[in-house]
C-alpha cells in the first residue's frame, strides 16, 4: 500500500528504500521531499519493527500524513550480527528482505533509486537499476569496528555492489574511511551525519526541571545526587558487560555520589541488576524501559552521558545527549565518535575494551569540576548535526548520481 498517489508528472521520481521511518528520522525524509522539482517515494518493509511499538504507537499514522510511503511485500528474519571490535560482542539482529520491492520499482519506474545498507534490499534496488540504466545511490554507514569485522564473502560482495552506485552516503569520518577502503571513490562519496530531532528534543527538555526531575529519580530508584546515564538496549554489542567492570573498579570513594542508571532493557537486564545488588546502594540503577517521549527527562535529571558501544555505527543517544547539554564519555568503536566529541571540549573518548584505560577516564570525568562548561559546549556542537544537515547529504548524493545519467 501506499499513500499520497497523486504526483507532477515533470518531477524526477526518487524511490528511497528502507526498512521502516523512525519517527527521529522523519524531519530528514520531510526536508528531503520539500526539494523543488522532486518527488520522493519512500519504500518500506514494514510499518515499524513490532508496529513501532507502544513508545511510537501513532507513529506511522503521522508519517503517512507527511510522506508518499509504500509498504512492499517482505519477509524478516533474525540473523547473528558481531561488531568486529576488539573483546567482540554479538547479537541477534532482524534483517528485511523486499521480496515486492522490484515490482514496486516497476510500477514507479524512478528516475533515482536511494537504498539504505548493504543487503538484500540494496541487491534488489542494484539489480533493477542495472537492468533499467536507473542512476544508484546507496546509502551505507559502517563503522571501523563493523568493517573490520567483515569476513572474506562479504567484504567481496559489498566491493562489487558499491562499485555500481553513482553515489554512496555516509555518516561521518568513520563511514567514510571504511567506505574508501572498501573502493568508493573520494568522489563519489557523499557525507550525511546521523540526526536527531532536535527541534523536538529541545521543546520537550524545555518542559523539565532538572532539580525536580532527579529528586524524583532519587525518590523512586534511588538514585545519589549525580547520575551518569546509559541510553539503549542492554546487548553484548553495546558495551554493557566492560562498562559494568570498569565501574566495578572504581573506587567507592570516587562514585560516592553517582549513580550508573541505565535505561532500556535487553538480554543483559539480569546482569545489570545484579551488579546493583552486589554493589553498594544507588551505585548502579536500572530504570528498564521507558516510552521514548519520556527519555529527556532522564537526559535532564543527568550530568553525563556514558556510551561504551562496542561498534555502532552511529550512536543517536549521543546526539540526544548533545542536545541536552550532556557532556558525554564515548567509545572510540561508536561511529559517531570522531565527529561529535571532542576530548577536553565537550567530552572524553575511551576504548571500552581496554578496562585500566576505561576506569582512568570515568574516574577523569567523575571528578572534573567542569561538566557545566563542557555541557555548553556539548549544545553548541550538537547544532552543526540537525537533520537539515543529513537531508543535505542525500540531496547532493540524489543530484550527483542524477547528473551523471544526464
Amino acid at each position: 500500500m501506499h499513500s499520497r498517489t497523486r504526483r507532477d508528472a515533470r518531477a524526477m521520481r526518487i524511490a528511497l528504500l528502507t526498512n521502516i521511518v523512525p519517527p527521529y528520522r522523519l524531519p530528514v525524509y520531510r526536508d528531503l521531499a520539500t526539494t523543488p522539482g522532486w518527488a520522493l517515494r519512500v519504500m518500506l518493509c514494514a510499518e515499524g519493527e513490532t508496529g513501532f511499538g507502544r513508545a511510537h504507537e501513532g507513529a506511522f499514522e503521522r508519517v503517512r500524513r507527511d510522506l508518499d510511503l509504500e509498504v512492499v511485500r517482505g519477509w524478516s528474519f533474525p540473523r547473528p550480527m558481531s561488531t568486529g571490535a576488539a573483546g567482540e560482542a554479538r547479537q541477534v539482529v532482524d534483517s528485511h528482505v523486499p521480496l515486492g520491492a522490484l515490482a514496486a520499482l516497476c510500477r514507479l519506474r524512478p528516475d533515482v533509486i536511494v537504498s539504505a545498507e548493504l543487503g538484500a534490499r540494496t541487491a534488489i534496488a542494484a539489480l533493477y537499476a542495472r537492468s533499467t540504466r536507473t542512476p544508484l545511490v546507496i546509502w551505507s554507514y559502517p563503522s571501523r569496528a563493523s568493517a573490520a569485522g567483515m569476513g572474506a564473502v562479504r567484504l567481496a560482495w559489498s566491493r562489487a555492489v558499491l562499485a555500481r552506485a553513482q553515489a554512496v552516503v555516509g555518516m561521518g569520518t568513520q563511514a567514510r574511511e571504511a567506505l574508501v577502503s572498501l573502493g568508493v571513490p573520494s568522489a563519489r562519496l557523499f557525507d550525511a551525519p546521523n540526526a536527531c530531532d532536535r527541534e523536538t528534543l529541545e521543546a520537550a527538555l524545555a518542559r523539565v526541571e532538572p532539580s525536580a526531575m532527579r529528586a524524583t529519580l532519587r525518590a523512586s530508584l534511588g538514585c545519589r545526587p549525580r547520575i551518569a546515564l546509559v541510553v539503549g538496549r542492554l546487548v553484548p554489542a553495546k558495551g554493557v558487560r566492560p562498562l559494568l567492570a570498569a565501574w566495578r573498579q572504581l573506587s567507592p570513594q570516587r562514585r560516592r555520589d553517582w549513580s550508573l542508571l541505565f535505561v532500556g532493557d535487553g538480554p543483559l537486564a539480569r546482569e545489570v541488576r545484579d551488579a546493583a545488588t552486589s554493589m553498594e546502594p544507588g551505585a548502579v540503577i536500572h530504570a528498564g524501559s521507558v516510552p521514548a517521549a519520556d527519555v529527556v527527562n532522564f537526559y535532564a535529571a543527568a550530568e553525563l552521558l556514558v556510551f561504551p558501544s562496542l561498534g555502532d555505527p552511529w550512536g543517536l543517544v549521543v546526539n540526544e545527549a548533545l542536545t541536552c547539554g550532556l557532556p558525554v564519555v564515548c567509545s572510540r568503536l561508536a561511529g559517531c565518535a570522531d565527529d561529535l566529541v571532542r576530548p577536553g571540549d565537550n567530552g572524553w573518548i575511551f576504548d571500552p575494551s581496554d578496562r585500566g584505560a576505561a576506569v582512568a577516564v570515568l574516574a577523569e570525568a567523575l571528578a572534573s569540576s567542569r561538566l557545566a562548561r563542557l555541557g555548553e559546549r556539548a549544545r553548541e556542537t550538537a547544532k552543526r548535526f540537525g537533520p537539515d544537515v543529513m537531508a543535505n547529504g542525500l540531496r547532493r548524493a540524489i543530484a550527483h548520481a542524477a547528473s551523471r545519467s544526464a
